[in-house]
């Protein structure tokens, strides 16, 4: 199968600003760029060959509908890390100790008593194991950049402190081939779907 994991279209957040599972609204103009990437994946979902997920936060799902023509399936496990107290607080006021006790150790560490890096790896993957062997001919998950890092570490077994050089933007597409165990990693964090 075609794995296609894309992450949601820029939010309507200000500049800075932690909103892991915060559910904030998608910025003005989304749908232009939107049409352009579901004319580039030019996937037909109407039957089950062609499966849409994505995650229930309103940035994701809005995304995945309009690709999938409403045929996509919420899966709470694709939703985007819990900072817990950095929530809707700005990075740069969060203060550098906490910051630093979780570079210390960015996969268990969870100093702001939201989710660890450990545990959204985990539901992801008890997801996945749950779906992966259902016969999908192209699966797109419309996610968030944490979910695609950790997800993407797992597939292609990359440790997963190290996730976080993985660079995802904002309705970028991670192409994968999946066949059983065996997993290629075709493009990664691509934009170059966009016409110019």
């Amino acid at each position: 199968m075609k794995l296609y994991l894309i992450r949601h279209p820029r939010p309507e957040v200000e500049k800075g600003l932690c909103y892991g599972d915060m559910d904030v609204p998608l910025a003005d103009g989304w749908e232009k760029g939107a049409k352009a990437l579901k004319n580039a994946l030019s996937i037909d979902f109407d039957g089950e060959a062609n499966v849409c997920f994505h995650s229930p936060l309103t940035r994701a799902a809005q995304l995945a509908e309009h690709i999938s023509d409403g045929r996509s399936h919420v899966a709470s496990a694709l939703k985007e890390l819990d900072f817990g107290d950095w929530e809707g607080r700005r990075w740069q006021d969060i203060p550098k100790q906490e910051i630093d006790l979780w570079a210390e150790d960015i996969v268990h560490a969870s100093p702001y008593r939201g989710e660890s890096l450990q545990v959204v790896a985990d539901r992801v993957w008890q997801w996945w194991l749950s779906v992966k062997d259902a016969p999908m001919e192209n699966c797109v998950l419309v996610a968030h950049s944490g979910v695609i890092k950790v997800f993407v570490s797992m597939l292609c077994q990359w440790p997963l402190d190290q996730c976080h050089r993985i660079d995802v933007g904002f309705s970028s597409v991670t192409e994968l081939s999946v066949q059983g165990d065996f997993v290629m990693l075709k493009r990664l964090g691509a934009g170059d779907w966009v016409s110019a």
